[in-house]
C-alpha cells in the first residue's frame, strides 16, 4: 500500500512551487542608471507613497547611421515614472534634496506592479557619482576572451546604464557614452567579472576607456557589442610587452 504524503510535505511542496513562481514572475530586470531627477513627491492620505519622474539616456534605434564609423547613436532622453517604498527612508530623503540634479539610481523593474507601488519601476537606491577613485581599486579589468571577432576597438567615455535582464536566461545590457564623438551605443556583457567591475565603475562619474568587441552573432543577448575591458589609465586593447629573444 502506498503511503499518503503527510500534510507537512504537501504544504512544503506548495510553498516551494509558489515561491519559485513568484520569483520567476516578479522581477523583470534590475540595475543602475545615470538620471536627472525631474519630479518627486508624496501622495496619499491614509497610505503614503512616494512617486517621481526620472529623465534617463536612451537612443533612437531606427536612426540611420553608420556603425562601422562609430556614428551611432545621437544621445536622446526619455522620462520614466518611478516609485519608492515609504520604508526606504534614506532614498526618500536623498531624492527630496536632489531635484533637478543628475544622480545615479539603483532600480528594479517588476513584471507586475507591486501593491505598495504606483509604477512597476521601483527606485531602491540613489547617490551622487563619485569624482575620484578609491585607493586599492584595480586600474583595469580584461576579459579572458573577446566574444566577437568582427571588430575590436577602444572608446573613451563612460557607462550610463547597466542592468541584468531576464529570469530564465539573464543577460547584462547597458548604454555607454562615446565622449569623443558624443554618441551613445547599447552594449552587452558576457563575462561575469566584467559585469561586476562595470557595476562598480558606473558609480564613478569619470572618463575611462572601454574595450568593445563586435560579434557576428549576438545570440541570447540584446546587442552585438560586448564590453571586454574597462581601463582607467590607458586605451583598451594594448598588448603586453614581450621580452627580447636572442
Amino acid at each position: 500500500m502506498k503511503r499518503i504524503p503527510s500534510l507537512r510535505f504537501l504544504l512544503l511542496g506548495i510553498f516551494i512551487l509558489t515561491t519559485s513562481s513568484l520569483s520567476a514572475a516578479g522581477t523583470y530586470s534590475e540595475g543602475w542608471t545615470v538620471a536627472k531627477l525631474v519630479q518627486f513627491e508624496s501622495r496619499g492620505v491614509i497610505f503614503e507613497s512616494y512617486e517621481g519622474l526620472l529623465e534617463v539616456y536612451t537612443i533612437n534605434d531606427s536612426e540611420a547611421c553608420d556603425e562601422l564609423k562609430d556614428e551611432c547613436f545621437v544621445p536622446a532622453k526619455q522620462k520614466i515614472e518611478f516609485s519608492v517604498r515609504p520604508e526606504n527612508a534614506d532614498v526618500v530623503n536623498f531624492l527630496s534634496k536632489s531635484l533637478n540634479q543628475e544622480i545615479l539610481v539603483q532600480y528594479r523593474v517588476h513584471r507586475f506592479e507591486a501593491i505598495a507601488l504606483s509604477s512597476d519601476y521601483e527606485v531602491i537606491g540613489a547617490q551622487l557619482q563619485e569624482r575620484s577613485l578609491p585607493k586599492g581599486l584595480p586600474d583595469k579589468i580584461v576579459s579572458k576572451s573577446k566574444s566577437g571577432g568582427k571588430r575590436n576597438f577602444s572608446v573613451t567615455g563612460r557607462i550610463l546604464s547597466l542592468e541584468y535582464k531576464g529570469t530564465m536566461i539573464g543577460t547584462w545590457e547597458g548604454l555607454y557614452l562615446d565622449e569623443t564623438r558624443n554618441k551613445i551605443h547599447p552594449f552587452s556583457i558576457t563575462d561575469e567579472e566584467i559585469a561586476t567591475f562595470a557595476t562598480n565603475t558606473i558609480k564613478f562619474g569619470l572618463r575611462y576607456f572601454l574595450g568593445v568587441s563586435v560579434a557576428y552573432v549576438k545570440g541570447m543577448r540584446n546587442s552585438y557589442y560586448d564590453i571586454y575591458e574597462i581601463n582607467f589609465k590607458a586605451p583598451a586593447g594594448a598588448l603586453e610587452p614581450v621580452g627580447n629573444t636572442q
